[in-house]
Formats: C-alpha cells, structure tokens, sequence
C-alpha cells in the first residue's frame, strides 16, 4: 500500500464515480481502476461497489475513508515542518447543503474557511435533504444543513434555526389577502408542492395527517424554480419557508401569508456521522456553519428565521 493508492481511493469515494475522480486526478480511468483493484487486493476486502450510476462506499471502506485522510493530512503537516515552512492544514472536508438555504450561506462559508484554512479543501454538494442524508450514511459528506430531518442511526443532529411556514401565491391569486391563514384552512387552496419524500412536503404531510385533514395538491413538481414559475402564473399556491420566497415578495411577484392556528415550523439542523465529531476540521466546520448562519439572521439576511440556542442541543 503506498500513499498514491491512498490519494485515489478518497477521491473516487469522494467523487462517488471513477470518471469524476479520474477528471480530478487528471490520471486514465483504467489505471485508477486498477489502482483501487490493487488496493482492495492487499487489504483483502471491498472498499467500493461498483454500479451503473457510479461507486457505493462499503463499511468497510468508509473506515478507511476516515484514516487514510488523517494519514494524508499528517504526511502533509509532516513534509512542511520536516522543509521549514509553516504548519498548516490540508485536508478535505465535503460539506451538503440544499438548494435554497445553499444559495444563503455557502459564499459566506467559503470565503471564511478560505480565510481559516487556505490550504484545506472545501467539497460543496448540493441536494434535498433525504438525499443529503444518504450521503452521510455513506460517507460521501462529512457534514449536511437538513431541513425537517427524520432520526438516523449513527447520525448526530444539532439544531440550527427555525422558521415560520408560509403559503405563498400571485398577488392576483383569491386567496392572496394581505392576513395569515389558518392551518384549516389551508384544504381550499389548490397546492403546487414538491412530491414526497421532500423535507418541505413531509413537514406539511405530517401537520396534515395530526390535524385530520386533506390537502388539495393540484400539481407535485420537484424543482423549487419551476413551482415559482408556476405559482407566478397563478395555477396555486406554494408552501415554503419566508426566506424561500423573501425575494419573490419584495419584488411584489408573491405575497406571502403566515401559516396560522396552529404555526407551521420548519426546523433546519446540521448533521454529521456520530464518529466525525471526533474529526477536527468537521467539529470546526460545523462551527463555521453555525457562526454564519447566525451572522446571517442577526443582519435580516436569512428572513424570518430564529437561531436555536446552542445550549439547547445537549
């Protein structure tokens, strides 16, 4: 085993592809196959499986996922001290975010662990929270911002913020009535929502299911851009969170009416495998993301959300 072979396997687990790791790597995909064939043989066990969309991380490649980039970090510390040069950290760390909260906090994530860490590497992946959570069970990130998560085992969950649901829709719209609207009453707004198992939808399903009640969703459409557009035209209403809909508002495309008797709350968390937060860049990761986001609600930046004290996690 030699560290070269070390370098490709984090990257094709990384990559969760051959070909994505073989463009990063700029090496043929043959000879990274066959690099990782040689690996797997000498330690005589299946880091990957192979499969038509990709790579899958085995458990027990996911353990040495974990040490071969501490390994890889420590040879790297060891060369700068060992020449003379200043003790820095050079390791990578894959955050996931989703897309609409994504778009609020990653730049100002960035631009801080560039300023933090300037020789680490900073992976962005972008998803819906349920795919966000497979990819932490496997490994691909090391650290997500789930919106509404459902309890996974072996993944600890802190909770972040919380924000007020509202009902979204054309200025135009019957319903668009500058007062709030009752949960009840929420039946005889036709809905354009995202199909199950979306983290916004479940959150709403669940609501619906506690109080006895049925919705009226006249379309399910999985892209938050062209449930807007839809909503625009005035073929129903949304379901989304202030900030989702902020600029929509302002620029008066959408009105947007609180959820009311009782609230609708959504409640975003970060989430990390139960065994990383013994890893320091992800501990310091999610710190960085704590501290953004906080940055980002005390200026009105992430409107209409409320930071839940970092006390209250346990």
């Amino acid at each position: 085993m030699d560290i070269r072979e070390l370098r490709y396997f984090v990257q094709v687990a990384r990559a969760g592809s051959f070909s994505a790791a073989a463009s990063r790597l700029n090496v043929a995909q043959p000879a990274l196959s066959r690099q990782l064939k040689k690996l797997e043989d000498e330690l005589g066990v299946q880091l990957l499986v192979r499969h038509g969309r990709g790579v899958e991380i085995t458990e027990a490649g996911a353990i040495l996922l974990g040490e071969a980039e501490a390994l890889i970090d420590h040879i790297g510390q060891t060369v700068d001290r060992v020449r003379g040069g200043r003790q820095t950290f050079s390791g990578q760390v894959a955050l996931g975010v989703a897309p609409t909260s994504g778009l609020l906090i990653v730049p100002e994530i960035y631009e801080q662990f560039r300023a933090l860490w300037p020789d680490a590497t900073l992976v962005i992946r972008e998803g819906i929270s349920t795919l966000l959570e497979e990819w932490l069970l496997d490994r691909r990130i090391d650290i997500a911002v789930l919106h509404n998560p459902m309890p996974l085992e072996g993944i600890a969950l802190r909770p972040l913020l919380h924000e007020r649901m509202v009902l979204a829709l054309s200025p135009d719209h019957p319903a668009a009535a500058p007062e709030g609207i009752g949960f009840s009453d929420l039946p005889e707004v036709p809905l354009i929502l995202p199909s199950l198992p979306h983290s916004n939808r479940r959150l709403i399903e669940r609501a619906a299911l506690q109080h006895d009640l049925r919705l009226d969703v006249a379309i399910e459409v999985d892209s938050i851009p062209l449930i807007k557009s839809l909503v625009r035209r005035g073929f129903g209403a949304t379901i989304q969170t202030f900030a989702g809909v902020a600029l929509e508002v302002e620029r008066g495309e959408f009105v947007a009416r609180p959820i009311e008797r009782p609230p609708l709350t959504s409640t975003i968390c970060i989430g990390m495998p139960v065994e990383a937060r013994s890893a320091w860049l992800t501990l310091e990761l999610s710190r960085l993301v704590r501290a953004c986001v906080g940055g980002l609600v005390a200026r009105g930046a992430w409107a209409g959300a409320r930071m839940v004290e970092e006390a209250a996690e346990g």
